[in-house]
């Protein structure tokens, strides 16, 4: 089956005769044919910015083999949804704002009174008030003015990072993920040779908010203690903030909205391999994507016939934007006939995500009978979950009722005794494993977003932050890229404006 495919792809590159110079790529007189592979947040915003910039003149083939979203995902339970991949937004998230509100997205309503608490497994070394101004004191009186100071780092860290949206508006786009950082401010850049812990003493935090606080939100946003390089880290804290929203419906909805609004034919295909031709341009090539049934047995998403034999289709395309992780864990992506090495190192963090509808133990997590708690974050301790929080669904009002239904983060698989201590009674139980997000180093190795001139890595991205946010920054910054490089003007894509398509 390999040499199959790769026999086929061959083919395709001796009789490209037909492509000539006339309609070959960078001729921009004929469409510009662009494939974007995967439907997560970025692919999807790739393929809305890319329709925005080269407008209709344009080819756009999307490639996802799973459901449109990615690691935006929700779950039924009960008769409502549930998120279970990426479920909140940070109110400074300049593009998924404006996403929402250009599709009419509205806000899931934001029921009051969760109560959150700081667990280091014996005791909660901080509890949430329902006042604001009690919480502060209890901040104040527990970590001192580091309280104070790292809502102060964390304002002007947002400040400066905020810059993206002007220099990208002026058309301007970076070659890999160093340049990008930098021209933010130099800090950031420095900020992904220090572990977040270093970087904070070396602003002059105690170890006391550093093990607690900063680890409880590194661990809940990403799975890893203060370990994780300082940027990333950063981005964990503003995670933090008291007005983050979520999508009524699920934060699925918004790269399901860019997918139409793109106007990209959705191809529901997994691809094996991108070749370059002697032409400059790219072969893409492609399997069907495949589903098991209820029984196991691998049949064709588009018809009821079983696959034996996967049947590869090469596609030429001017440009291309890989928007999914390409590290030998998450991706089997080939990259034929360059030359030079495409070299993808690091791994993604496995995160269990298990959502529980049921009664949660008190004891289990040292609380009283009656005492109650919305949201469980692990400081610096080595217990068998990460958090635990209270769900609502995606789709209620505040004025509805819904049952008690639980997300539980850990790094491992939680085991039927495990959940039977944690709760007293349990009406489902649902376990996703995710490869979620990097698994970041304390002086992390940084990306390129230009593999190839006209080929593009938007999950570069990554390695400095995981994030919706920063994935729709990446898929601006490609798709400035591939402009400039298809009109083969540096300037391109300055004053660009923005058409409303509602």
């Amino acid at each position: 089956m390999y040499w199959a495919r790769r026999l086929m792809t061959l083919c395709v590159l001796r009789h490209v005769s037909s492509w000539s110079h006339e309609g070959g790529p960078n001729d921009v007189s004929q469409p510009a044919r662009i494939a974007v592979i995967g439907g997560g947040i970025g692919g999807t915003a790739a393929a809305y910015f890319l329709q925005q910039h080269f407008g209709d003149d344009i080819i756009l083939d999307l490639y996802e083999p799973h459901t449109v979203g990615g690691r935006l995902a929700v779950l039924p339970i009960a008769g409502h949804t549930y998120e279970i991949g990426g479920s909140i937004i940070h109110p400074g998230n300049r593009y998924m704002v404006e996403f929402a509100k250009k599709f009419g997205l509205p806000k899931k309503e934001e029921c009051g009174g969760s109560r959150m608490g700081l667990f280091n497994g014996e005791e909660y070394v901080f509890r949430d008030s329902s006042w604001s101004l009690v919480n502060v004191v209890k901040l104040m009186w527990r970590y001192g003015w580091d309280a104070y100071r790292l809502r102060s780092e964390n304002q002007d860290m947002l400040k400066k990072f905020n810059r993206i949206y002007d220099l990208q508006a002026a058309g301007q786009a970076f070659r890999n993920v160093s340049d990008l950082l930098h021209a933010l401010d130099p800090s950031f850049l420095e900020m992904t040779h220090f572990s977040m812990g270093d970087w904070f003493r070396k602003l002059g935090f105690q170890d006391l908010i550093i093990n607690e606080l900063v680890t409880a939100v590194t661990k809940c946003n990403y799975g890893q203690t203060a370990d994780l390089h300082a940027f990333v880290g950063a981005i964990a804290v503003a995670g933090a903030d008291p007005d983050l929203w979520a999508v009524m419906g699920g934060n699925k909805r918004v790269p399901e909205e860019l997918l139409k609004h793109s106007r990209a034919t959705l191809l529901r295909r997994e691809v094996k391999e991108i070749g370059l031709n002697e032409e400059g341009g790219f072969i893409v090539t492609s399997v069907e994507a495949e589903t098991p049934d209820y029984y196991g047995e691998r049949r064709s998403l588009n018809n009821n016939v079983d696959v034996t034999e996967e049947t590869p289709r090469p596609q030429i395309y001017d440009l291309v934007v890989v928007a999914a992780p390409l590290t030998k864990d998450k991706s089997s992506i080939q990259f034929v006939n360059f030359t030079k090495e495409f070299s993808f190192p690091g791994h993604y963090q496995k995160i269990f995500c298990t959502m529980v509808q049921g009664k949660l133990h008190p004891e289990s997590v040292k609380l009283a009978e009656g005492d109650s708690i919305d949201e469980i974050l692990v400081t610096n301790a080595p217990l068998i979950f990460n958090s635990i929080g209270r769900q609502s669904p995606t789709d209620v009002k505040c004025s509805e009722q819904y049952p008690d239904v639980w997300k539980i983060f850990s790094g491992n698989s939680l085991g039927e005794g495990q959940l039977n201590i944690l709760f007293e009674e349990r009406e489902s139980t649902h376990e996703i494993e995710w490869l979620a997000y990097p698994h970041y180093d304390s002086d992390q190795q940084l990306g390129d977003f230009e593999l190839y001139p006209g080929l593009y890595h938007l999950n570069a991205i990554e390695w400095a932050g995981s994030a919706m946010e920063m994935s729709s920054i990446a898929a601006k910054n490609v798709a400035l890229l591939a402009l400039k490089h298809w009109l083969k003007d540096p300037t391109a894509g300055k004053m660009a404006t923005v058409k409303d398509e509602l």
